[in-house]
């Protein structure tokens, strides 16, 4: 009897050995609870650097309506402004700080802004009708800008595809502008009916246009997280607050003034489709995640 004891407690003292060391490396529920914790705290705020680029379409809304020509005996048509018609290249370079469903993001920016007006003009003989001339001028301005928006952003969801609205205001500085004009026409007076387009002048007109612009911007977008970097897409309307257009040299050009041109005082309005993708700067381990689900 003695003897089968002591083989009983042999066979009993490994197996409640063995169930102590698994007990001693079984982590509490505190301790997750803990991790948990540490890692939602972390996820909290986190460092952005992403790059992205899109199209963008400009409005010039005209305050001042300023001509070379000056008719006597009729009232001068105004430009027609062909509006969001003349897309541009924008480019961004973005930095943001994201802390509990806000970011605050500075975004530096190329952005290339297009757009284009035209005039007509009418000359008419009182005593032969058939004499009549009939010209259109045709503009195009390209303007290169170096932007510095600074946004606000909230998203609306904390999943994986957070849709997300912003609202901020930029500064712009100018780099470049050109400015070509096309003039065409009808001749009513050489016998028949003559149609004609002389070849375009070309110009540098970087100081036709402001040095310096600043206005408010807000849009939509969303972000999809794909493992640790984010892809974006965002739509954004910017709205000038201050001209676009240099008023001091206004007339500057020989050129331009030669064939009847003259600046409008204008702001500058755009709206801008781009997408890109950005990465996490933070880190908790190895195999940290920018999101936990």
């Amino acid at each position: 009897m003695r003897s089968t004891s002591i083989l009983l407690l042999l066979l009993i003292f490994p197996l409640l050995s063995h169930g102590q060391a698994r007990n001693t490396k079984r982590k509490s529920p505190s301790t997750y609870n803990l991790q948990n914790r540490e890692a939602n705290k972390f996820l909290e705020k986190q460092w952005w650097l992403g790059f992205k680029a899109g199209m963008n379409w400009s409005r010039a809304n005209v305050d001042q309506t300023y001509d070379v020509i000056s008719p006597t005996n009729y009232s001068l048509a105004e430009k027609q402004y062909n509006n969001f018609k003349d897309p541009g290249i924008t480019a961004s370079l973005e930095i943001t700080f994201y802390y509990k469903g806000f970011s605050f993001s500075l975004q530096p920016t190329y952005r290339n802004s297009n757009f284009s007006y035209s005039t007509h003009y009418e000359w008419d003989d009182d005593e032969e009708p058939t004499n009549r001339l009939e010209l259109d001028y045709n503009q195009e301005q390209r303007i290169d800008y170096a932007e510095f928006p600074l946004l606000v952003r909230y998203d609306i969801t904390n999943t994986r595809l957070r849709p997300y609205v912003q609202v901020g205001a930029y500064y712009t500085l100018l780099i470049n502008a050109n400015k070509s004009v096309e003039v065409s026409g009808i001749d009513y007076a050489s016998g028949g009916t003559n149609h004609f387009t002389d070849e375009p002048i070309i110009v540098g007109a970087k100081d036709l246009f402001a040095q310096y612009q600043w206005g408010l911007m807000g849009g939509v977008g969303a972000n999809y997280h794909l493992g640790n970097i984010r892809i974006n897409l965002d739509v954004t309307y910017r709205q000038g607050m201050s001209l676009a257009n240099s008023t001091e040299n206004r007339f500057a050009n020989q050129k331009l003034s030669g064939v009847g041109d003259a600046m409008d005082d204008f702001k500058l309005n755009s709206f801008a489709i781009m997408a890109g993708v950005m990465f996490p700067l933070r880190y908790l381990s190895g195999d940290f995640k920018s999101l936990d689900f």
